[in-house]
């Protein structure tokens, strides 16, 4: 058996064995391991002989389709199911998840772009989330590298308007259904040239660390969905053995912090049986 990591058994099915039966379009063409069994057929086949004999003809790339590639490695194809299964997963982000918990104090300018950063990825449908959580995984063994979790602090500076200071202040307003809303305008009185009753002045970071966050929150997805599959696959390798990754979820940090998990969406777990009434 060869002792290999996650990530080193993922680049190995990914790059060498999924792709087989794809042709010169590998993982990207309908008729590779991958793409089969991605698309949840591969337990309909008995062998990869028979893979050839339910090709699309209408899709008009069967030329693509060399069955010389050979049958991919049953690892590879228990390492691919494994993945393909991720779909049916969600991500869980844990309450108080600080991506910038290495940053300087912000007087909480941080975790507010953090929780918004937060917001802004769980818009996103639950299958996208899956669907990403499966392109992550696949993407980074196609490319032998981990996700970028750099996230350089940002500088603090005041807000301006008009190369000057801004001022604001809130104002309870009574809109037309009836309703009273609190919103923040313009707290400086052009007339007077001076702040009026109530304005504060606000900050904001020079660069904008949306992007640094959800590259921390993609490394952390990505460290989760590989302990997940570890634990998987480790006792249905015939070819391979595992050796167990102690990559730590918080690099950017000096010791291991929990963070976030992959979970089994609700929708897609099994219904516990209950009894039925006589």
């Amino acid at each position: 058996m060869k002792t290999v990591t996650i990530e080193e058994l993922l680049t190995w099915a990914f790059v060498h064995e999924l792709p087989k039966g794809g042709g010169v379009d590998g993982l990207d063409n309908a008729n590779s391991a991958w793409r089969m069994l991605e698309a949840s057929s591969w337990g309909k086949i008995t062998s990869f002989a028979e893979l050839g004999a339910i090709v699309d003809q209408g899709r008009g790339d069967t030329e693509n389709y060399w069955i010389e590639q050979g049958e991919p490695h049953d690892d590879a194809v228990a390492v691919g199911r494994a993945v393909a299964g991720l779909s049916r997963c969600d991500v869980a982000v844990p309450a108080g998840w600080n991506a910038l918990a290495d940053w300087p104090d912000s007087e909480g300018m941080a975790e507010a772009a953090v929780k918004k950063a937060v917001e802004r990825y769980m818009v996103r449908t639950p299958q996208r989330r899956a669907a990403g959580i499966v392109s992550l995984v696949v993407g980074t063994a196609i490319l032998g590298r981990e996700p970028d979790f750099g996230a350089e602090p940002s500088k603090v500076r005041m807000i301006e308007r008009g190369g000057r200071p801004a001022w604001f202040v809130m104002r309870r307003m009574k809109h037309e259904d009836g309703q009273t809303y609190d919103l923040e305008v313009d707290g400086y009185n052009g007339r007077t040239q001076r702040p009026v009753k109530g304005a504060y002045r606000k900050y904001e970071f020079s660069i904008d660390p949306t992007g640094d966050i959800l590259g921390r929150l993609d490394y952390q997805i990505w460290v989760a969905a590989l302990r997940r599959l570890e634990a998987e696959i480790a006792t249905q390798m015939v070819g391979h053995r595992l050796v167990f990754s102690d990559r730590s979820m918080t690099p950017w940090l000096e010791a291991d912090r929990p963070g976030v998990a992959i979970v089994e969406r609700a929708a897609d777990r099994p219904a516990k049986k209950t009894a039925s009434a006589c």
